[in-house]
């Protein structure tokens, strides 16, 4: 199929737009900025960028507030992993609306993080129909270099009281910098694997949609710079969070890492019978659970470039690098050289047409043209079966 079939094909899956209450939604443009073309893009490939979201206006006012929260001490310094356990990110701060008194700082922030339209566009697509909260995150870069190391954002929140927990399903990036020029740096890094990386400036107003699982970065960054994030997720008990969502970003061996995602599959009874068929490793390919540990391999030297560069030095980040150098390492010594190499040919030889010489047979090109299309970045939820 043609990318224009499949385009439209993509299209034709979309839901209708809930109806909401103006009113109550800070976020009213929105609606109407996610396009159709948009929300196709970011179910085959797993991002999607929309300019223009947020009016001018709305940015000035949530970059003062920004700026209030920073000058009243309500951010803390980024790090990797938890308070207290990761190496600091340098120049960069952080806050969420619960922490001290940062609610009362931040109205139009408190406003944002209450609407639903954003939960609305989102759920046009079927995958994502059982978004029903949004968790908001706050940052400064001050500038000085200060950058963001490669990670995803995918996971499960702790159960409440109520055995509740959440289960993060997209991420939105709000970009909040006026008059930002490459001099500035700062742009965030995609890697959409097999697809090669992708390089996104931060310019005012532009919102970047992407999966949770895919693995990300801020590059250095050299002037001030205001975004903010809305972590949308599905509200689910703890029991059904782990019959839904599956872990394996800590291995190494990628052929158990998709065993592990087979015997998930079938336990749930989605395994598709084609995939069976796919002989390993080759497979691994195929699941959007491995591409995290698929990207820390082919870009490892990107991983510990960025790790160095984002951290302030220590013993935390000497261990941090120890540990990363080591992860890379057990990589190298658990696959096969050959499919090693064939994982780092993928990025570029997606981008090459497929020769008429090679039809019939499957090449890198035409590997990487299967899995980005046989492989979507949210699996398909039984109302979407017809998709």
């Amino acid at each position: 199929m043609s990318p224009r079939k499949r385009n439209e094909a993509a299209s034709q899956c979309l839901l209708p737009l809930e109806e909401g209450d103006p009113s109550e939604e800070r976020l009213q443009s929105l609606v109407a900025r996610v396009s159709d073309e948009a929300l196709v893009h970011l179910l085959q490939y797993g991002y999607a960028i929309v300019d223009n979201a947020l009016p001018g206006e709305l940015c000035a006012t949530l970059r003062q507030e920004l700026d209030t929260l920073l000058e009243q001490g309500q951010m803390w310094d980024s790090q990797s992993y938890s308070l207290n356990e990761g190496a600091l990110h340098h120049n960069i701060c952080e806050t969420t609306l619960d922490y001290l008194e940062a609610r009362a700082h931040a109205p139009t922030f408190a406003e944002i993080e209450k609407d639903q339209g954003l939960l609305r566009t989102l759920r046009r697509l079927p995958a994502l129909r059982g978004l029903s909260m949004q968790h908001l995150r706050l940052q400064v870069n001050r500038g000085n270099g200060g950058c963001y190391t490669m990670h995803t954002d995918s996971g499960v929140s702790e159960p409440d009281r109520a055995d509740a927990v959440q289960v993060l399903r997209a991420t939105a990036l709000f970009y909040l910098n006026e008059g930002w020029q490459e001099e500035h740096g700062g742009e965030l890094r995609l890697y959409p694997y097999p697809l090669p990386p992708v390089r996104i400036a931060p310019l005012s107003g532009r919102l970047v949609l992407f999966e949770p699982r895919m693995v990300h970065e801020v590059l250095p960054n050299f002037h001030k710079r205001y975004c903010f994030t809305l972590w949308c997720a599905t509200s689910m008990t703890s029991s059904a969070a782990s019959s839904t969502f599956l872990n394996v970003e800590t291995m190494t061996d990628f052929e158990a890492a998709s065993s592990a995602c087979i015997n998930f599959r079938r336990s749930l009874g989605t395994l598709s019978p084609q995939l069976e068929s796919v002989p390993s490793p080759l497979r691994s390919l195929f699941f959007s659970e491995v591409r995290p540990l698929l990207v820390r391999y082919v870009f490892r030297d990107c991983e510990l470039q960025s790790a160095c560069r984002s951290h302030d030095a220590g013993p935390q980040k000497d261990l941090m690098l120890q540990g990363i150098s080591q992860y890379h390492q057990k990589m190298k010594e658990l696959n096969p050289a050959w499919f090693r190499l064939l994982l780092e040919l993928l990025p570029s030889a997606a981008t090459e047409p497929v020769r008429a010489h090679d039809r019939g047979r499957v090449g890198p090109s035409e590997l990487a043209r299967l899995v980005t299309q046989h492989c979507p970045w949210w699996e398909h939820s039984p109302d979407a079966a017809a998709c």
